[in-house]
């Protein structure tokens, strides 16, 4: 390692929107190659050597490409990382592959919360898992015709204080996010799944379009109507 490969990394880092690929050990020659600078130069000051500003010229401009490296390559792990992109780009060292996973779970984990908000959680603590059932649903005005669209039910209770408002049962039209609806139920459903949600959350999707009401099927203050195969 030298102060020319360094410089010559760091304009393939400048040129390319991708991460070029580095060795597996480029940090420790990058270190190695820092600590002998450095002992130099120690040794260039005990000999009072001219030799000593010159190499504190190329320790200064040796880190200076080091962490315009690391900063450029960051930010594209970040980029990536947020794009969701599910497996692990090419060409990364294995400290950025751990910088590129925990930035792509948080990201996430965030968009998750987001969407959450967005869609009517308030002020809800704990999340309660619902579990899925498959059924299949015979549509209605096609006599003798099934269709494969999923039903999604929980296994627990409305909180007492969410049972007085309908519940409506509609068609997922695309794949959406985790959400909590306004019963307290962490909801997970994707496309064409058939889902009972309460009319709050029923109608915000329906708005977005990315739900449709199911028509002639509704589950009413009197008792959740659930459809099984």
């Amino acid at each position: 390692m030298d102060i020319e490969t360094l410089g010559a990394v760091l304009r393939k880092e400048k040129d390319t929107g991708s991460l070029q690929e580095l060795p597996g050990d480029f940090c420790e020659d990058v270190s190695t190659y820092l600590k002998s600078l450095e002992e130099e130069r120690k040794e260039a000051d005990e000999r009072r050597s001219g030799r000593s500003e010159y190499l504190e010229d190329e320790i200064r401009s040796a880190t200076g490409k080091v962490e315009d490296i690391v900063r450029r390559r960051i930010g594209k792990i970040v980029k990536l990382a947020s794009s969701g992109m599910k497996t692990l780009p090419k060409g990364m060292l294995e400290e950025e592959e751990r910088i590129f996973e925990g930035v792509k779970r948080y990201v996430d984990e965030g968009k998750e919360r987001i969407f959450a908000l967005m869609m009517g959680e308030c002020e809800q603590e704990g999340e309660r898992e619902g579990v899925r059932e498959e059924g299949e649903v015979k549509e209605k005005g096609e006599e003798g015709e099934k269709s494969s669209w999923h039903i999604l039910k929980s296994t627990e209770p409305s909180p007492a204080k969410d049972r007085d408002e309908d519940l409506h049962i509609v068609r997922i039209l695309e794949d959406i996010p985790t959400f909590m609806g306004t019963d307290g139920r962490i909801y997970k459903v994707k496309r064409e799944d058939v889902i009972m949600l309460p009319k709050t959350n029923a109608e915000i999707l329906c708005k977005r379009g990315v739900a449709e009401r199911f028509e002639g099927t509704e589950a009413n203050k009197g008792g959740v109507h659930e459809i099984e195969k």
